[in-house]
């Protein structure tokens, strides 16, 4: 049997034709759900039924796994095995605050490793189990480590003042901005190379057009061969810049290339990755303030203090997360938007701009009218058809 790689690319090398002798007069007077591939789009109506129900499932399975942490007294238990050995309150706060990571992790494990055999079947990730598995546990270990130090730093704050919360609040905005910074160089499973010759050439004009003369433009590749998106802006400031995914460079026609490269650049240019960055702490702070609210209200436990109640406040936290995600894809969808619109009085090139979509469409399984739980909780780009309709063209979908 051919390896699973080998029988993705044949079927990708079968959709770029087919995109490929889609005509500008098709592409400007048909509705963008009639030029995607039909098969794929019955796909991804199947993946959004197969993943949202396996995405809401480890949400609560993590919530419930924390909550019975608490509610059964072995929060407060493991909180008093970790005193008498630790002695320092710090290193309990942060061994405590670890273990509330791990305990979510391996409840969502399950769910987890469903969700991706999902994607593996769908073509979408061709990674063998033992490096999914691999990046789980690594991913895992530095989970713990972040959860870990943020209890120890916001309990430390919380014996030491009122205002525990303001300066909570500051770290989060500091600590997404700081993200944000240097995000360029977390890419794991990545690794980039330099944008051709000829598209790096219009790339360049449009950057210097804008006024980014010296923004990096770089072509990125998934070592896991995980379809990633089609452009991505990444840091911000000195660290920023553009990578295009090696499936734009290597099967786009230039004009996509150059609404690609137009659509980040009018994204840096309405500074949204700061903006994100801003919108991403915001949404945490006020998920951890409900959390804390609420958790204040239920019902404390003789054996309680502010450590054991962490396990409470984490799964009030991840039941928040449901509410927090459709508010973050509604912002970065706002964004987007208006990022097309912007590339698209750039370039000129209405026809290019439907065909890239449609291109990353096929590739990434991705529905021009997706249902409400694809929009809501597993697209955070817009779907096609919005992004169709926002350069003026037909998107095909129900009214």
């Amino acid at each position: 049997m051919a390896p699973t790689f080998l029988l993705a690319a044949v079927v990708a090398d079968t959709l770029n034709r087919h995109v490929d002798a889609l005509t500008p007069a098709q592409l400007l007077s048909q509705p963008i759900a009639t030029l995607v591939d039909a098969q794929r789009q019955a796909a991804g109506a199947r993946l959004i039924a197969l993943e949202a129900p396996g995405w809401l499932i480890a949400i609560l399975a993590e919530a419930f796994a924390l909550f019975w942490f608490w509610r059964s007294g072995s929060a407060a238990r493991w909180r008093d095995a970790i005193r008498r050995r630790l002695g320092n309150e710090n290193a309990v706060r942060f061994t405590f605050g670890a273990t509330l990571a791990l305990i979510a992790r391996a409840a969502a494990i399950i769910p987890a490793f469903y969700l991706w055999r999902v994607e593996r079947v769908m073509g979408l990730a061709q990674a063998l189990t033992r490096v999914w598995f691999y990046e789980y546990v690594l991913g895992t270990i530095l989970g713990m480590l972040v959860a870990g130090c943020v209890a120890a730093v916001i309990l430390w704050l919380v014996a030491r003042t009122h205002q525990w919360y303001l300066y909570a609040a500051g770290g989060i905005v500091a600590i997404s901005l700081i993200a944000t910074l240097v995000s360029p160089y977390l890419a794991l499973f990545d690794r980039y190379e330099p944008l051709p010759a000829a598209p790096a050439r219009a790339a360049r004009a449009f950057a210097s057009e804008a006024g980014y003369v010296g923004i990096p433009i770089l072509v990125g590749h998934r070592l896991d061969r995980i379809p990633i998106e089609a452009a991505t802006t990444e840091g911000m400031g000195a660290t920023q810049r553009i990578v295009l995914a090696e499936s734009v460079v290597g099967a786009s026609t230039p004009g996509e290339i150059d609404f690609y490269v137009a659509d980040e650049i009018a994204r840096l240019d309405a500074h949204d990755p700061l903006r994100l960055a801003l919108i991403d702490a915001l949404i945490v702070i006020v998920g951890v303030a409900i959390a804390v609210v609420i958790a204040d209200r239920l019902g404390f436990r003789r054996d309680d203090d502010p450590v054991s109640r962490l396990a409470l406040a984490g799964a009030l936290l991840a039941i928040v997360y449901v509410i927090a995600v459709p508010v973050d894809h509604a912002a970065v969808a706002s964004m987007q938007l208006s990022a097309d619109r912007e590339a698209l009085a750039m370039t000129h090139d209405r026809a290019s701009a439907l065909r890239a979509f449609v291109r990353a469409g096929d590739e990434r399984i991705e529905q021009v009218c997706p249902t409400a739980p694809g929009r809501l909780f597993l697209y955070r780009t817009p779907p096609l058809g919005a992004r169709a309709a926002a350069l003026g063209s037909t998107s095909g979908c129900p009214s």
